[in-house]
Parts: structure tokens; sequence; C-alpha cells
């Protein structure tokens, strides 16, 4: 508003100046005087443009009709330029088919006053109302389609803003599942080792060091990459944690087992190479098919089995316990299961194992294989 105001000022004082030397010369006396007045206001009510567009075009239009109905000859004097600039804001900013309404109506009424307005023929300022008609109309469609024209503009740069805010929402959305997940999975495995090693603990005491140094171990552990999740919640995005990779496979299988879980690990062809991403994924599936086994399937074993193919990573965890009705299917485990893969490309897969327990599968593509 204050570079509304400040623009209508300079470009308006010089033009109110001419103005009022015009109408002074042109029709002196109380004339002039109306003249003079009428073209302030339409400059006042032109620094409102933006802010209230109809407004502002509605007390444009009433001081250029105090004008005519005070003599054509307003015709000459500079402050016209206002109402262009005005029928413009209004299509720009207002309603878009006001200003071409209202200048086209203008036209018309100040082609008549103009013509048959007896100091215009004292002057001898007449041109042909036809070709006077036809002139005020074609300012009237400039004016109108550079309106439209900023409309438009301002339209789809509105239109980017909204889609930016909503993708910037989604990436926050995203990155607050993504986290989640990972809280999840760190938190669930830690706690069903220790639980599990803590009932053990009361049925042999003698093991009872053993069992609290895993414990300990589980526990420092899980704290560490709390640690680190919130760390990045307060620095930054998830991919800066560091990610356990599967590389570290075989102490997640030590710590399985010592949780009371027999486990097995198979695996078959050449490996390949698996994107950061991808092998995150290979490496929370097996640890949450894991953990479910050791929550769920009672008095079982697992094998997990990583089979490098042509183009893909097959990861299987099978076991042999209570099977797929202890399994919490609809849970946030394997929900988080299938959402991991299917953020890589890959497909998820679970139910009954061969020998009753539970299975889950996951094909993960490899990079570079074809």
């Amino acid at each position: 508003m204050r570079t509304d105001a400040l623009l209508v000022f300079v470009v308006g004082v010089p033009l109110v100046v001419l103005s009022s030397v015009v109408a002074a010369l042109s029709v002196p006396g109380p004339r002039a005087v109306a003249l003079v007045a009428a073209a302030l206001v339409a400059h006042v009510a032109l620094a409102f443009r933006r802010a209230r567009p109809l407004i502002s075009h509605g007390v444009v239009c009433a001081a250029f009709a105090c004008q005519t109905a005070v003599t054509g000859l307003f015709l000459v004097m500079p402050s016209v330029l206002v109402f262009p600039l005005s029928l413009f804001a209004c299509t720009a900013y207002g309603w878009r088919w006001l200003g071409l309404i209202t200048g086209t109506v203008g036209a018309g009424i100040v082609t008549i006053r103009f013509t048959y307005d007896d100091s215009v023929r004292t002057a001898e300022l007449g041109p042909n109302p036809w070709m006077l008609f036809a002139l005020l109309l074609a300012v009237v469609a400039a004016a109108w389609s550079m309106g439209l024209f900023r409309r438009t503009q301002l339209a789809y740069t509105h239109l980017l803003e909204d889609r930016a805010e909503q993708a910037a929402a989604r990436a926050v959305l995203d990155e607050r599942t993504r986290i989640a997940r990972e809280m999840h999975d760190v938190v669930a495995h830690s706690l069903s080792v220790m639980v599990n090693q803590a009932k053990g603990g009361q049925y042999a005491p003698d093991r009872a060091a053993e069992t609290l140094a895993v414990i300990e171990d589980t526990g420092r552990r899980a704290l560490t990459d709390m640690r680190g999740l919130l760390g990045v919640l307060r620095t930054g995005p998830a991919e800066q944690l560091a990610q356990p990779t599967l590389a570290e496979l075989p102490e997640l299988l030590a710590r399985v087992r010592s949780a009371g879980l027999p486990v097995e690990l198979v695996e078959h062809g050449t490996p390949g190479m698996l994107g950061r991403g991808a092998e995150l994924t290979a490496y929370r599936i097996i640890q949450e098919a894991l953990t479910n086994t050791v929550k769920h399937a009672g008095q079982a074993k697992a094998v997990v089995t990583l089979s490098w193919e042509a183009a893909t990573l097959v990861v299987t965890v099978v076991d042999d316990g209570n099977g797929p009705a202890a399994e919490p299917g609809d849970g946030h485990g394997l929900f988080g299961m299938r959402e991991r893969v299917a953020a890589i490309g890959g497909k998820l897969t679970t139910g009954e194992g061969p020998k009753g327990g539970f299975r889950v599968e996951a094909q993960i593509p490899v990079e570079g294989r074809a």
C-alpha cells in the first residue's frame, strides 16, 4: 500500500499540476475548480487500486462522471490517464468484466459529450465522433487486455506457490513417516530382545550375569540409535543418520540368537551393488521379520535367505513357529515393511511358511544389473 501511494504521489503531482493549468485555461471559474477537485479525487482513489480495486475504480468512474458533466474538454487534461490505469487494476485485481463494461459505456458517454459540447465546438477541437469513439474503445481494450494478462500471471504464480507449499508439506510428512518407521524398528527390535532375555533370566538364575549383559548391550545400542534419530529431528534430514547395512547382519543375528531364537543365514548367488536406501530396506526387513518371530512365534527356528538374482535381491525370512494366525498382519511392523519396499520399487509378500510358520519375502532391485 505504501508503494502504491508513493507511486501515485510521484506520478500524480505533475499530472494534477498540468491538469490544473489546462483546466484554468480551458474553462475559467468554478468549473475549473470542479475539474481539478475531481482529478484529485481520482488520483487519491488510484492509490487503493490493489487493496480495494472495485471501490477504487468506482470512485474513479464517479470522478470522471463529474468531469464529463462539467465539460467535454476534460479529455485534454493529462489526468485522464488515471482511467485506463484504474481499468487495468480493476481487471487484474478485482472483477474482470467491470472495467470492460465501465470503459465501453464511458467511451460512448464521453464521445457524445465531447461531440455536442459548445466549449469543444468553440475551441474547434472536435474530431470525427466515430474516430474518437474508436480511439477510446482501443484504449479501453488495451487496458482491459493488459489487466487480463496480469490477472492470469498472478493466478499462475499463486498456483505455483500453492503447489510448492503442498510439496513442502508432503516432504515434511514423508520425513516424519521415515523417522517414525526407524524409531519403530529400533525400539521394537531392542525391546523384544530385552523382554525375552529378562523372561529367560527368570528361569535360569545361573545365567543372570550373561542375561543382564545382553540386556545392557541391547539397551545401550537402542539408546544410541534413538539419540541419533532425535539429533536428526533437531538438525537435519534422516539421511544424515548413520544407517545399518547388510555388513552388520551377523551382529543382528547374534542379538536375535541371544534372545533365544535359533536363526540361520543362507546366501545364494553373487552379491551385487545395493543403493543406500535398498540396503537399509533389506536390513530393516530382516530385523522386523525376526522381531515378529521373537514376539509371536513361540518356540521356533528361523532361516534368513539372501538370493542374489539377475536384477533382484530376494530376502526371505521363514520360521516354523505358531504360524500366520499369531502374526499381527495389520500391525505397524508389516505395514512399515510394505512401505519401505514399495518406496524403492520392490515387492513384499507375506504368508504361511512351508512348514507352517510364517514367511516374509522381499524383492529388492539391485543396481547395475539387467
